[in-house]
């Protein structure tokens, strides 16, 4: 009797699986549409451009911290140049000492400067990638309302193991070059060999 149930519920399961190749399941490439949607190519020039603008701001920074470190250098000689009166070298002492504390606060100011850098473009990475999987999101249901299918699957999803969730999918049941032709309607697409952006659902 529990073999005859279970045989029961494997054809049942059979027989939904049957319906589902039917055409009412089909399959997008999510990662490859992020990384070909023209809006994300903008989003990585506007990114590269802020990174661009932080490289240059630091490089000022760090100008102004080898400045004040030659400085020190030549305070340090001449505080121990005893050519120099003790009076002389005394106040080059002084000029060191306060030098000192001035190149160790502008060292600071880069550290903070950078962990701040840091923070408020990871905080942007992260609306940005939000953002456009929002819109890829929208526009794969729409895709698949207007269609009439039942559900769309993600094929670069991954396993814990980083091992393909979807080993295989007919080309047929594969709306991804659809998806971006709608999203990337008037406009060229492009791939990315190396995407600034990583997509976590």
């Amino acid at each position: 009797m529990k073999r005859y149930f279970q045989g029961l519920v494997l054809a049942a399961i059979l027989s939904a699986a049957g319906t589902v190749w039917a055409g009412q399941v089909v399959f997008v490439d999510f990662q490859e549409v992020f990384q070909r949607f023209y809006k994300t190519e903008l989003a990585k020039d506007q990114m590269k451009q802020q990174l661009d603008d932080i490289k240059t701001e630091r490089d000022e920074i760090e100008a102004e911290i080898t400045v004040m470190k030659e400085q020190v250098e030549v305070l340090r000689t001449d505080s121990r140049d005893q050519t120099l009166s003790a009076e002389v070298r005394e106040n080059k002492r002084n000029q060191l000492e306060e030098k000192l504390v001035e190149l160790q606060k502008k060292e600071q100011d880069m550290i903070d400067f950078e962990k701040l850098r840091k923070e408020q473009m990871d905080q942007q990475n992260q609306r940005m990638t939000q953002k456009l999987f929002d819109e890829i999101h929208a526009s794969v249901i729409n895709y698949a309302k207007a269609k009439g299918y039942d559900a769309v699957i993600d094929r670069s999803a991954k396993s814990r193991m980083n091992t393909d969730n979807v080993l295989y999918v007919a080309p047929q049941l594969d709306i991804t070059a659809d998806v971006l032709a709608a999203l990337n309607e008037g406009r060229e697409s492009t791939r990315s060999s190396e995407p600034e952006f990583n997509v976590e659902k």
